[in-house]
């Protein structure tokens, strides 16, 4: 009801929000409505205004903008009490720019506490929108700048795009009005605004030619210098007062649409050369579609429906090319893990085997031990219940138990006859030496545990540190009992092969005292 029944200095009724071009004196009688202790409450657009209760001022808004600023001061919000038993308001106002019409929205009788509620609840949702891209923005621009090796990877100029989403997360705040209360310099946040809308088309242009192989054209330094000269223009005639930003605009605005255009030229051209991967062309794609489509709803509600919120449907575009973006960064992460995983399994397969080769050179006497074991340990863990993946990591585990005996001298190594104390002492060693030997192979630290620990016993007597029963690491439990099988059920430097029953008897017998139980009845 506030908006209606005003009526203008020739006696005619008009709305407040649909005025004619020009300055107007407006008068409103309030003996019909309720208005003791609250506020007229509304939105002011490049409109300066004088308000009177009764023809006495109350409330005047003409503030003193710096030339450099241009001629407006934006939009602002306004709640003006109103003075006990007025039985009428009157506003002069005057719009900023002359051949415009004076600019009100929201215009409400109200308590002000509730309306000044009621904008922040209203713009929540845009305030929370344009945070998030500004954060998101800072965020891709953090990784760009600190994360090269990952940027090269993705094939994503995460720099750009960075700087992109902070422009037009802060361009949204303008549209809130949250800015303009929190500081109280709405012509501030005004040019701010329009110096983003002036540089936006660079980064953006900029991330669309490096995401698609042309990141060195020159399409895009020839964008940065159109921005600079735009910047400097806008800057120079503002201030000498021949036009102002908000004329000026529009020339922001074809530059956009023409980065638009370039971008998806770059988008083109990238798909015929085959110069973009599938999986990014089809992010890109949809991203620059969807920035594209929300940029132009903006422009037309800008341009032709005067929209206040211009930057809606161009935020939630980014947002979307945002959500696409990080879906495929996951997707690419996830891949690059998976690669990297298989490497590093490549890798250390290739490390175990060599090893396992040279620890055979060395022993000739009993040369396929180390696989045979590793063999048997993966089917006892197989047995015993154990994962696909963790079969393989025992096997590997296994395949190094010996190579400590690398270091052990081949006289005592492959000695005949009985070993003294000294040489005894000196295979046991064995142990230790492959501990030392693995134990800072980053790639799979596990591998030191079978070669420190295969030797060790359930009653304690085991060496080299004496584990008891649960102390022993799982893999050096099933280890034990693939060795001992094998170093009786082959040949050796001091005996002949046993038997089969009879090694299995054996081993059977010492369950509980040098292997674990329940690995034996697995075995």
């Amino acid at each position: 009801m506030a908006n209606e029944d005003w009526v203008d200095e020739n006696g005619e009724s008009v709305a407040l929000d649909d005025l004619e071009p020009g300055p107007h004196l407006l008068s409103k009688n309030l003996d019909e409505i309720s208005a003791g202790g609250k506020a007229i409450c509304f939105t002011s657009i490049d409109t300066e205004f004088t308000l009177y209760a009764d023809d006495e001022p109350i409330y005047d808004y003409h503030p003193s903008v710096p030339l450099r600023f241009g001629r407006s001061y934006g939009m602002y919000v306004h709640t003006v009490a109103i003075p006990d038993s007025t039985g009428k308001i009157s506003i002069q106002v005057e719009p900023v720019f002359t051949s415009g019409s004076a600019d009100f929205d929201r215009i409400m009788i109200a308590d002000s506490g509730w309306y000044m509620l009621e904008h922040f609840k209203r713009n929540m949702f845009s305030f929370g929108m344009s945070t998030a891209t500004l954060m998101l923005g800072a965020f891709f621009l953090v990784i760009g700048l600190t994360n090269a090796i990952m940027m090269r990877s993705a094939g994503i100029d995460f720099i750009s795009f960075g700087i992109t989403c902070m422009l037009i997360g802060f361009i949204g705040y303008n549209d809130t009005l949250m800015l303009q209360l929190l500081t109280g310099h709405p012509e501030i946040i005004r040019v701010v605004t329009y110096v983003c809308l002036i540089f936006l088309p660079f980064p953006a242009l900029s991330f669309f030619a490096g995401s698609t192989g042309y990141g060195q054209s020159r399409m895009v330094s020839g964008m940065l210098l159109i921005c600079l000269v735009d910047f400097a223009a806008q800057v120079l005639l503002t201030h000498k007062g021949f036009t102002d930003y908000y004329y000026l605009v529009k020339v922001s605005h074809i530059i956009i649409i023409v980065s638009i255009s370039m971008a998806g030229w770059f988008v083109f051209k990238a798909v015929r050369k085959g110069m973009i991967r599938t999986e990014l062309l089809r992010s890109i794609t949809w991203g620059l579609a969807a920035c594209a489509a929300g940029a132009m709803i903006d422009l037309v509600r800008f341009h032709f429906f005067h929209s206040r919120g211009s930057s809606w449907f161009t935020r939630l575009g980014v947002f979307v090319f945002t959500i696409v973006i990080g879906i495929f960064l996951i997707q690419e992460q996830t891949q690059a893990l998976k690669r990297k995983h298989m490497e590093g399994q490549m890798l250390v397969s290739e490390i175990t085997e060599a090893l396992a080769k040279m620890i055979d050179m060395k022993d000739t006497y009993t040369n396929g031990h180390s696989a045979r074991v590793a063999k048997y340990t993966a089917m006892l863990s197989k047995e015993l219940g154990y994962d696909d993946d963790t079969l393989e990591k025992f096997y590997r585990i296994a395949l190094l138990h010996d190579v400590g005996k690398i270091g052990i001298p081949g006289s005592v190594l492959n000695k005949p006859g009985k070993l003294t104390d000294e040489e005894y002492a000196l295979i046991k060693s064995h142990t230790t030496m492959g501990y030392e030997a693995l134990k800072d192979i980053s790639i799979m630290p596990e591998l030191a545990i079978g070669a420190q620990a295969h030797h060790e016993r359930p009653d304690g007597k085991g060496y080299p540190n004496g584990l008891s029963a649960s102390e022993i690491p799982r893999v050096a439990q099933i280890i034990a009992v693939a060795d001992c099988f094998d170093a009786m059920y082959s040949d050796r430097p001091y005996r002949k092969q046993m038997e089969f029953d009879k090694a299995v008897s054996i081993i059977k017998d010492v369950s509980g005292t040098q292997l674990t139980p329940d690995v034996v009845e697995a075995f």
